[in-house]
């Protein structure tokens, strides 16, 4: 499949090391950027790296590397053996091959797609710098639309409020973005929290 072609729902292959669940194609959550990384058949150590490297942003990348190799043991073995930290299918029914792999134009291994939204963005091999380069630019647009981290629900009582101090109470308030100008009582600060804090949803700025 060419640079900006969509990606079939494909399911039909064997999870052999990551999310069971995992599929390619399919729906994305509204506000996410999913980006995948489809590489055929991945022996190469960048890949354990760029794993490590994304992870640590927290962002929704899979790495997915493919085989066609029937000797499923002898997969598993060298899986275990080199200590893949990204997801390992095999493509049993070849559909990762025929309805990427092929079409994409793709005459040799290793061979690697950028997938972001289902959508292709970089496909070629994956030394290739550009490679880098495109990934780079999807996990930078990954990273703005991250989903937001959410704040606690305040479920303590007015009276456990009152035991804490005024610039606790004040910081509950500035974390949600509620403004509390005017307000002088401990009492005040309190009340404030347990009308607009204690039922309605509030995330990190």
């Amino acid at each position: 499949m060419s640079v900006g072609t969509t990606v079939p729902f494909i399911d039909d292959f064997m999870v052999i090391k990551g999310d069971q669940n995992t599929t390619l194609g399919g729906p994305v959550p509204e506000g996410k950027t999913r980006v995948v990384v489809l590489e055929f058949w991945a022996t190469i150590p960048h890949l354990s790296e760029l794993q490590r490297e994304y992870k640590q942003k927290n962002l929704d990348i899979t790495i997915v590397a493919s085989t066609s190799e029937q000797d499923e043991q002898k997969i598993r073995n060298f899986v275990a053996q080199n200590n893949m930290e990204y997801t390992v299918v095999l493509d049993r029914n070849q559909s990762l091959r025929s309805k990427i792999f092929q079409p994409s134009g793709a005459t040799g291994i290793p061979f690697a797609a950028i997938i972001v939204n289902n959508k292709i963005v970089h496909s070629g091999h994956p030394m290739d710098p550009n490679f880098k380069r495109q990934l780079e630019s999807a996990a930078a647009k990954a990273s703005l639309l991250k989903e937001p981290e959410a704040l606690p629900l305040i479920t303590m009582s007015m009276e456990e409020l009152m035991q804490l101090r005024p610039r606790e109470l004040r910081q509950i308030l500035d974390d949600r973005g509620i403004k509390s100008t005017g307000l002088s009582e401990k009492s005040e600060f309190a009340q404030l929290i347990l009308e607009r804090c204690s039922k309605t949803q509030y995330y990190k700025h």
